[in-house]
């Protein structure tokens, strides 16, 4: 029987802006819409491109892979919500209305998003045609001249199988850090993390922060102590939940489409972002749903239903 899983609360600090894109966009949009979170697939993603580095001198994409799947297989991701340090802006559909915690989402955007313009530039100087495009991002500071300014941070789970190991090296969980062994020295996953997108142009980093005591016990109130096990659900969605259409529901719902590594060819590394991945129809994040079915969060912090 397998050891139970160890849920860990955590809390990063922004230290750039950062674009958590979505598809499909709008045909002819320029707008690079960002999500006001981070799902688990990001993180998983984060860590194993800031650890394999970190454990080989030359690495190869199988480095990757087999690293990945390390991680995949011991560990765990929530999605990860914007704080203030006081409250975590979860959605939720209210009276047909989106709010993040207390928040309407007009109030929201405009307090955490914001988006900036930019340009493909030929050899002579000029903008290219239809090289104008907008990127909408989280910003990683938010306040007003006479509010002062306050940083922002993402506050999630992460849930460990004790005991196990990545590249051959055991994961140990020290005082909110995950290290490869233990020791000051060992590598620790959750250090020099650059999540989302556009991080050619330094979005994304983000670094460890202490959690507070109130918004620790708010975490562990809307996460369950592990992953793929049934849990109440008495509120809005944390995490995307498979579409069905005998689920009555009040929210959205979207096609979940990620960019991907192309596989098949040994160079597949040299695109990334090349292959389209269609993950089929989800109720979003924010939804509100009536069903006797039960719910579980997968290792990504996505919802599936079982039968109750």
């Amino acid at each position: 029987m397998m050891a139970p899983w160890l849920r860990i609360p955590l809390c990063f600090e922004a230290l750039s802006p950062i674009h958590v894109g979505f598809l499909p966009k709008s045909p002819g949009t320029v707008v690079a819409p960002t999500r006001a979170y981070v799902p688990g697939k990001n993180f998983w993603g984060a860590i194993t491109a800031s650890l394999v580095p970190r454990l080989f001198d030359a690495p190869t994409p199988s480095d990757f892979t087999t690293v990945g799947g390390d991680i995949g297989n011991c560990l765990g991701f929530s999605y990860f919500y914007l704080s203030d340090t006081q409250r975590i802006f979860t959605p939720s559909y209210q009276s047909g209305c989106l709010k993040w915690a207390d928040l309407p989402d007009v109030e929201f955007r405009s307090t955490f998003l914001d988006s900036r313009l930019s340009t493909s530039i030929s050899e002579t100087g000029a903008a290219e045609d239809g090289g104008l495009h907008e990127i909408e991002f989280i910003r990683h500071r938010i306040g007003s001249p006479a509010a002062g300014v306050q940083g922002v941070f993402l506050c999630g789970v992460v849930w460990l199988r004790p005991d196990s190991t990545i590249a051959g090296k055991t994961l140990v969980a020290e005082d909110e850090r995950l290290r490869l062994e233990a020791g000051e020295s060992s590598p620790d996953l959750l250090e020099s993390l650059a999540v989302g997108g556009e991080r050619n142009y330094g979005f994304g980093r983000i670094r460890p922060s202490r959690l507070s005591e109130p918004l620790r016990q708010q975490l562990e109130e809307m996460w369950p102590t592990e992953p793929d096990t049934p849990f109440s659900l008495n509120g809005a969605l944390l995490g995307h939940a498979v579409y069905r259409e005998d689920v009555p529901f009040r929210g959205q719902v979207e096609v979940i489409a990620s960019r991907e590594y192309p596989r098949g060819h040994n160079r597949s590394y040299e695109a990334p972002g090349a292959a389209i991945s269609i993950g089929g129809h989800y109720f979003i994040p924010g939804t509100s749903v009536t069903t006797g079915l039960q719910p579980s969060y997968n290792k990504l912090g996505q919802v599936y239903w079982q039968e109750a």
